[in-house]
């Protein structure tokens, strides 16, 4: 009975790194997309079914969230960290469906270097999420979490450079809409996983 009465706290663990994989997963698809464009329905596809497949972790980790009375990371951690490893694939998602609706002719250098930054975060941030079930891996989580922070301010610079090209070069006023949403969705993707790796941080500032 006590069994069933405590929850089982690798549970949430397994859960971070299903969703952080789904994370490395869609940011990938999203690298390919802009370097292969002309098979950019198939692979929205794909990413689509990954995003409707990491809403579905982040549900169950609420779910069982709400149910548990002991659990291995304070509750507010775990609710910003599922959510916002979430929002990553859905800003993932978000990415590729706007170049599509917005019927772009091909994607730039730009937005090609901003979604390898956003693989390189998401690979990092996997890898610093699966760390976190031990205490001793905590020194390599943190340097994980610095590389995610230098890959949000790699997007920041990829960002501005791109907007100042955008502004100066485009004299397409509806270009320079669709592009500038653009680059600014996939910069927030790097914002979000700095948002976890802050939380994983923070984590390991309260168990030290």
């Amino acid at each position: 009975m006590l069994k069933r009465l405590i929850p089982q706290e690798y549970d949430f663990f397994e859960w971070f790194d299903q969703a952080a994989e789904h994370a490395v997963s869609a940011a990938k698809l999203l690298l390919k997309l802009t370097e292969h464009y002309a098979d950019a329905d198939p692979i929205a596809r794909e990413l689509n079914s990954i995003e409707h497949a990491c809403d579905d972790v982040a549900h169950r980790t609420m779910e069982q969230l709400n149910k548990s009375f002991i659990t291995p990371l304070d509750r507010e951690d775990i609710h910003v960290m599922i959510l916002r490893i979430d929002d990553v694939v859905d800003l993932t998602n978000a990415a590729a469906n706007r170049m599509a609706f917005f019927g772009i002719e091909q994607p730039t250098q730009y937005s090609v270097n901003l979604a390898k930054q956003v693989v390189r975060g998401c690979e990092k941030l996997a890898e610093a999420v699966h760390g976190m079930r031990s205490t001793k891996n905590y020194e390599q989580v943190m340097r994980d979490c610095i590389i995610v922070h230098e890959v949000e301010n790699a997007a920041d610079d990829i960002l501005h450079a791109a907007l100042t090209e955008l502004f100066a070069t485009e004299k397409n006023a509806i270009e320079v809409i669709k592009w500038k949403d653009i680059y600014e969705t996939m910069e927030k993707i790097t914002d979000r996983l700095e948002d976890v790796a802050n939380v994983l941080q923070g984590v390991i500032v309260k168990m030290s």
